[in-house]
C-alpha cells in the first residue's frame, strides 16, 4: 500500500512541477537531483532549457541518456546541490526544482535558501512524517541513508527562513507536500544563507 502512495506523489509532483514552469513561463529550469531525468522530456517539449544536476553515477549514465532524446535543450551537470553555490552568480534560472531530495538533505534550510541564490522561483517536495517515512527510514537506515519528514508548519518555517514568498503548498495526497515559491532575489552566494540551527520535525 505505501508502495502505491508513493507512486501517486511521485506522478503528482512531476505533473505539479511541469505545470507550474509552464504558468510561469519559465525558459531555463534547474533539476537538482535530477536522477534518471523524468522531467526532461515534459520540460523540452515545451521548449524549455534544463539543466539537470546530479551526484550519483549510475543516475548520471540513465540522465545521459535522457537528455540525448531532448533535442539539445538538457544539460547534465556531474555534482551534489552543496556545488551550486560556487556557480556564476550571474548565471540565474527562472525555476530550481528539488523532488525527492529534501527526503534525505539533514540541513534543509541551507538547501532550500542555496536554490534561492541560483533561481527565481522553487519548486521542492517534502516527505511527511509518518507510516510511510517511518518504514523508508528502517528500510534505507539499515543502508547508513537517514530520511526526514516534514509537517506543514515545518515547511512554512523553512520559507520563512530564506524570505520567500510561498505561493503554494499543496498536499500530495498522504505521502508529503509540495512547494512554490518566489525567491528572494540578491542572495549572494559564499554568504551564509540562513542563521542557526533547524530542528528536526
Amino acid at each position: 500500500m505505501s508502495r502505491m502512495i508513493g507512486r501517486s506523489a511521485l506522478f503528482e509532483r512531476l505533473d505539479f512541477a511541469v505545470a507550474k514552469v509552464e504558468q510561469l513561463r519559465a525558459n531555463r529550469v534547474l533539476d537538482i537531483g535530477c536522477g534518471s531525468g523524468p522531467l526532461f522530456g515534459p520540460l523540452a517539449a515545451r521548449g524549455v532549457h534544463v539543466t539537470g544536476i546530479e551526484p550519483a553515477p549510475g543516475m548520471i549514465s540513465l540522465a545521459e541518456d535522457s537528455a540525448a532524446a531532448c533535442n539539445g535543450l538538457v544539460e547534465i551537470v556531474r555534482g551534489g546541490w552543496e556545488d551550486l553555490r560556487s556557480w556564476d552568480p550571474n548565471d540565474r534560472f527562472d525555476v530550481a526544482v528539488a523532488l525527492g531530495i529534501f527526503d534525505y538533505v539533514p540541513n534543509p534550510e541551507e538547501l532550500l535558501a542555496t536554490m534561492a541564490t541560483v533561481a527565481e522561483h522553487t519548486i521542492a517536495s517534502f516527505p511527511r512524517p509518518g507510516l510511510r517515512t517511518s518504514l523508508r527510514r528502517l528500510r534505507y537506515g539499515a543502508r547508513g541513508v537517514s530520511v526526514y519528514g516534514y509537517s506543514r508548519a515545518r515547511v512554512e518555517m523553512l520559507a520563512g527562513l530564506t524570505g520567500m514568498e510561498m505561493t503554494q503548498l499543496a498536499p500530495l495526497g498522504r505521502a508529503g507536500y509540495i512547494l512554490l515559491g518566489r525567491n528572494r532575489l540578491g542572495t549572494l552566494r559564499g554568504d551564509d544563507p540562513v542563521q542557526g540551527p533547524v530542528e528536526q520535525a
